[in-house]
């Protein structure tokens, strides 16, 4: 399996600070994300691709990041174990589609052992479609954990954002949920 950057739109940092409409780390690394191949395809030139170019890659991992539990801020460490696929098919009028979906495994392990900790499951989707004027952005993501004293955590959001050809964005708006 070939290991990609994912942390940046599935690190446990981003998915402890989703609170409310927050613009948080979250939404940022995806957007970033996505913005970057968005201008790759709206600056590309169309001589540039003879044929369709289609790409599908396989991925996964595990990483762990110091961070806080979102419902209490009691700090600890969270461990994400995830695997995905993505697919590109780029024409040669230059248009794009590209769709990714990642989900895996979420455990929460607190500093303090009198604090509980959480194991779970999340599930992440973004997916892009664009031409020389303009490319749609959207991404969706869920997860949950339960907690070894039965509390549980919930977390939910849905982005979306299109720009035009100078960068623009005609519209944008994002959906967050926290649950405790």
């Amino acid at each position: 399996m070939t290991e990609h950057g994912f942390q940046r739109r599935l690190s446990a940092g981003a998915a402890s600070t989703g609170r409310g409409r927050g613009r948080g780390p979250r939404r940022l690394g995806t957007l970033a994300w996505s913005a970057g191949l968005a201008l790759l395809v709206l600056a590309a030139p169309a001589a540039s691709v003879a044929s369709p170019t289609v790409e599908t890659i396989h991925f996964g991992g595990t990483f762990s990041q110091a961070d806080a539990n979102p419902c209490t801020g009691a700090p600890g460490t969270f461990t994400v174990t995830f695997k995905g696929v993505s697919h590109t098919t780029t024409n040669p009028d230059g248009t794009l589609h590209h769709t990714a979906t990642v989900n895996g495994d979420l455990r929460f392990t607190p500093d303090d052992p009198a604090q509980p900790s959480y194991t779970g499951k999340f599930t992440a989707w973004d997916g892009q479609n664009g031409t020389r004027n303009t490319i749609t952005l959207s991404a969706a993501f869920h997860d949950r954990l339960t907690g070894s004293d039965g509390s549980t955590i919930r977390d939910r959001g849905v982005v979306h954002m299109t720009l035009n050809a100078n960068g623009t964005v005609t519209v944008d708006f994002d959906r967050f949920v926290l649950q405790c």
